[in-house]
Formats: C-alpha cells, structure tokens, sequence
C-alpha cells in the first residue's frame, strides 16, 4: 500500500479533520505548524510517511486511511476523470487523466488507451492542440503494437483531426488516408469507419481535392443506416453538407443540415445539437441568404447552449459568429472588435478558424477606413495558407484581396 498522492492526500486529511471537528491548528505543534497542514490540504506541499503516521496519530485513525493500492487509486482517478468529461468540465478531466497516467505506468493496453482517448478528447476541447497531438501519436504506436485494425483506424482518425485542426495539412491528409484504409478491415467497427471517412472529407477539402471530398460524401451517406447513431449520423450529415457548399450546391447543403437537425434530438447530443444550428447560420451567411426568423431563432438556441456549457473553444467561436453577423448587418466597429476579441484568444481557434477570423477582422478594418491595412493582413494570411496547403481556404483569401484592392482603386 502506498499513500495517497497528492492533491488527495491533502482533500482526504481535509475531510478527516473536519468530520471531527478539528481545526488545522489542532493538528500542529512545533515540529508541524497549522501553515504546513495548510499547504498539505491544498495540495502544495508533498507529504512523508513519517508526517502521514504523525497526522493519523492525532486524528484518531489507521495509517490505512491516507493509503490505497496503486489500482484502486487509478480506478477512483479514472471514474472521476471520467465524470467530469461526462459533464462537460474538460479542465478538471484533463487534470485527472494526466493524473491517471502519472500512475499508469505498466497498465494494460486498455486502461492505457482508454486514459489516452480521453484525455485527447478533454485536451481538444481546451484547444491544446499540441498536448492533443503528443497524446495522439502515442495513440498511434498502442495501436500499432497491438496490431488492431480498428484501434489503429481510431487513432489515424484522431491524428488527422488534431492535425488538420493545428494547420498540418499534408500530414493531415496522409493520416486520414492511413485511418481510412484501415477502416477497410471487416473487424472495424461502423461507427469508426464513418469518422475515418468524415475525416477524409475534412482533408480533402482542406488540400483542395473538393471533387474527391464530394464523392466521398457520397459515400459516407451510403454508410448510413438505422443502426447509426443519432449524434453520429448528424456529423455524416454535417460533413457531407460541407462538401456541397464547397460545390456551390447550397440548397443540398442546406436541406442536409435541417435533416440533421430534425433527426438530433436535443437532449442526445447537445453540443452537436447547438453547433449544427451554428452550421446552418455559417451556410446561410456564405450563401449571401439574410438570416431569417428560423435561422435567428437557431442561432439564439445554440448561443444559449453553447454558453451554458462555458467550453472555452465554444465561446471563442461564438464570438466569430457573432462578429460574422455584426458586419453582415453594417455594424463594422462591432464585427472588428469581436473579432479582435476572438483573436485576442488564438490558442482555442483552429488554424482553420483563426485563418478565417484575421480575414473577418481584415474587412471590419477596410470598412473603417483602414484599406491598405486590411489587405496587408490578408495578403499575408492566404500566404501563410498556400505554406500550409489549405488551398480552398487560401483561394478565398486571396479573392478577398482582389475585392478589397478594386474597391480601393475604384474609391481613389
């Protein structure tokens, strides 16, 4: 039995000592003062088995009280790491999780994977973008050891998300063609293969292949049935509308999206419940549609949930959305300064993201009177996006530059 590491150690003593009544003072004398027992009970301070016995003498308690054995303090680690990602508080998950692998070391493949997943999922909605992708690889190389297809599809598919989110494009793409093969495997599970697929798609897009991302979307859709999940099936059909927007085919998009939303109930999934109706606001607003009433209630049902769930990366996205709307409406003050906001915050935007929120603010800043600015900025974000591959992207940008460039030779 070891004892219990630290924060624990200090909660446990914490939780003994007021369950009898006792003050940190109660427990200090001249070798261990009320300041130490306080700096134990917060966790700042490690503690020796010589003061563990000395605080269980004056408690009144076994020594067994401020131990455990190293598996059933990694199952109690993992059942609150485990709870707090359920609820959506992704701080504390990632905390235990690193905690949880702290003791981990030797665990069976399971437990290592399980900590590791995760771990990767409360990391990725923190925008650790880096950490996300240590723990990725090492995701990867279990998988490989094990020699399990579907293992190894989950991790490629894992892999390409983080990378592509981090602005790695190529790799990005050679990891969904890694896990997409190996979704090929009949011992793979359905589920696993439509993300292998959507990640593809993402991939394709970002590289510039929109042809082949449609007609993989075609072939998403076909992976579909009624045994899909709720939640799952609404990213198919989130990814595949994706495809068509790219395409120019809007009203197809569209008509996917709201199949997606009437198919989420809102209690399923209520992240991608809110971030379709988001979806559907973005598709409109790229379309040149004006939000109508159904869009604008959307958009305030999502905004309400999204804000609820107080996850850092939804509230940044928020606030690009809502400066996207700001300057559709003419209020370009407004726009520039969320935008800047969201920014202000570049860790939890994607590179994706944060390449089309410096474009937001570039416009802002030519409305208010700051043209070569803008077009200085944006020159230089669709370079950085010819570097990093994202062609689609980049292509945007610089048909932004071109606009704003007339707009000022026309004003001159």
């Amino acid at each position: 039995m070891d004892l219990i590491p630290q924060p624990h150690f200090g909660e446990r003593l914490r939780r003994l000592r007021q369950q009898r009544g006792m003050k940190q003072a109660d427990l200090a004398d001249s070798g261990l003062s009320a300041s130490y027992i306080s700096r134990i009970e917060s966790g700042n301070r490690a503690v020796t088995p010589h003061v563990a016995h000395v605080l269980a003498e004056r408690l009144g308690v076994e020594i067994g009280a401020f131990q455990s054995s190293r598996e059933a303090y990694l199952a109690q680690q993992l059942a609150d790491a485990q709870a707090s990602l359920a609820t959506g508080n992704h701080r504390a998950a990632a905390e235990a999780f690193e905690a949880a692998l702290a003791q981990a070391a030797g665990a069976p493949l399971a437990t290592a994977w399980l900590i590791r997943h995760s771990l990767g999922l409360a990391l990725a909605n923190l925008g650790r973008l880096a950490d996300w992708r240590r723990y990725q690889t090492e995701l990867v190389a279990l998988a490989t050891d094990a020699g399990s297809a579907d293992l190894l599809t989950q991790a490629h598919t894992g892999l390409s998300n983080c990378l592509r989110l981090s602005g790695d494009i190529a790799e990005a793409y050679a990891a969904a063609r890694a896990a997409r093969d190996r979704s090929r495997d009949p011992d793979v599970e359905p589920g696993h293969r439509i993300l292998a697929t959507i990640a593809l798609i993402a991939a394709e897009s970002e590289t510039g292949r929109a042809a082949d991302a449609t007609r993989r979307a075609e072939e998403l859709l076909g992976l579909l049935d009624e045994q899909t999940p709720a939640p799952l099936r609404a990213q198919a059909l989130w990814a595949a509308a994706s495809t068509y927007v790219a395409r120019g085919r809007h009203d197809e998009a569209m008509a996917l999206l709201v199949k997606a939303i009437n198919e989420l109930p809102s209690g399923e999934d209520v992240v991608t419940w809110a971030r379709l109706r988001l979806a559907v606001v973005s598709l409109g607003d790229r379309a040149g549609a004006p939000m109508d009433d159904v869009a604008c209630e959307w958009y305030r049902e999502a905004a309400h949930v999204l804000r609820l769930t107080a996850i850092p990366i939804y509230q940044i996205q928020l606030e690009v959305v809502e400066a996207r709307i700001a300057l559709d409406k003419g209020r370009n003050a407004e726009a520039k300064e969320r935008s800047e906001t969201a920014l202000a915050r570049a860790e939890l935007l994607s590179f994706r993201d944060h390449a089309r929120t410096q474009m937001l603010w570039a416009q802002a800043t030519a409305r208010t009177g700051e043209p070569d600015r803008a077009i200085a900025e944006l020159r230089a974000v669709a370079q950085r996006l010819d570097e990093a591959g994202a062609r689609d992207l980049s292509a945007e940008a610089w048909r932004l530059v071109a606009e704003l460039a007339l707009t000022e030779r026309g004003n001159a």
